[in-house]
C-alpha cells in the first residue's frame, strides 16, 4: 500500500494491512482512479484472481475495502461495478494518494487547498486557545525543522515535518471532526514530498516563514494572529499553485 509518512498513516496502514491483500487494493484503486478501469465496468473475482495471482478470499477483502471508499459496488450474481468519481470518498487518505499519483493531481491539489483555506483558518484560532503548551512547543520545533530542511534542500524531510505540523494543529483544536482531516492533509503533503511534477515539489522561503510565524502565534496563544497567518499561508500556496497551472495564452 502507499507509504503515508505522516504520523497518522499508521492507523490507515493497519486498516488495510500488507502483503497480497494490500497489493490488490493498491493496484485496483490506482487503476480505477486513473481511469484504466472506467466507471461502469464490471470486474469479476475470477479474472482478478488470475491477473493478480491471488486467492478469491484476498480479492473479496480487497473489493470490500475499495467498496468502503466508494470506488466499487459489489452486486450479488452480477459482479463488482466500478463507480464514478462522484461516489468516491475524496478525503480518504488512500483515494487522496491515488489521485495525487494520477492524471487528476492538479484538480485534487486545488480542491484540497480550497478545503484547507476554510478549515485551517478556523483550526488555527481554536488551537491557539486549546493547544497544550507542550504541543504548541512541538509545532514550533517542527516549523524550525522545516526551515532546516529547506536550507538543506531536503524536500522529503520538509514535507514530513509539514505533515506533522498540520496534524498537531488540527488535533489541537480538540474538535474530533476537524482532527479527522489530519489524515487527508497528511496524505496530500506526503504526495508533494515524493512528486516532482509542477506545483507539487516547490517550496518558498515565504512558506517557511509563514509556518514559523503561525507556530509562534500558537505558542503565544494569539488567536487573531494565528488565524491571519494560517489564512495567509494557505492562500499563498493556493495562489502559487493556480499561477503555475493557469492556461497559457498563445
Amino acid at each position: 500500500m502507499p507509504d503515508l509518512t505522516s504520523a497518522s498513516s499508521a492507523r490507515y496502514r493497519s486498516r488495510v494491512g500488507s502483503g497480497l491483500y494490500a497489493h490488490v487494493v493498491d493496484v485496483l484503486g490506482q487503476e480505477i482512479i486513473d481511469g484504466d478501469i472506467p466507471a461502469g465496468t464490471i470486474v469479476y473475482a475470477d479474472q482478478l484472481c488470475e491477473r493478480l495471482g491471488v486467492s478469491r478470499s484476498v480479492v473479496r477483502e480487497g473489493i470490500r475495502t475499495l467498496s468502503s471508499m466508494g470506488l466499487v459496488e459489489a452486486r450479488p450474481q452480477v459482479g463488482t461495478r466500478v463507480l464514478p468519481p462522484s461516489q468516491w470518498d475524496l478525503i480518504n487518505p488512500y483515494v487522496v494518494k491515488w489521485r495525487s499519483q494520477g492524471p487528476a493531481y492538479v484538480t485534487q491539489m486545488k480542491q484540497l487547498l480550497e478545503l484547507r483555506l476554510g478549515i485551517e483558518h478556523t483550526a488555527a484560532g481554536l488551537a491557539a486557545q486549546r493547544l497544550a503548551p507542550e504541543d504548541a512547543a512541538e509545532i514550533l520545533d517542527r516549523a524550525t525543522a522545516m526551515r532546516d530542511a529547506f536550507a538543506a534542500h531536503d524536500t522529503r524531510r520538509f514535507f514530513e515535518m509539514d505533515a506533522g505540523f498540520h496534524r498537531l494543529l488540527l488535533e489541537g483544536t480538540q474538535n474530533a471532526v476537524i482532527a479527522q482531516l489530519a489524515d487527508t492533509i497528511g496524505a496530500t503533503l506526503d504526495a508533494r514530498g515524493h512528486d516532482t511534477r509542477p506545483g507539487m515539489h516547490e517550496i518558498t522561503a515565504e512558506s517557511v516563514e509563514n509556518h514559523i510565524q503561525l507556530a509562534q502565534a500558537l505558542v503565544d496563544r494569539d488567536v487573531l494572529r494565528a488565524q491571519e497567518t494560517a489564512l495567509r499561508l494557505v492562500s499563498r500556496t493556493l495562489g502559487e499553485f493556480e499561477q503555475l497551472h493557469a492556461p497559457r495564452s498563445e
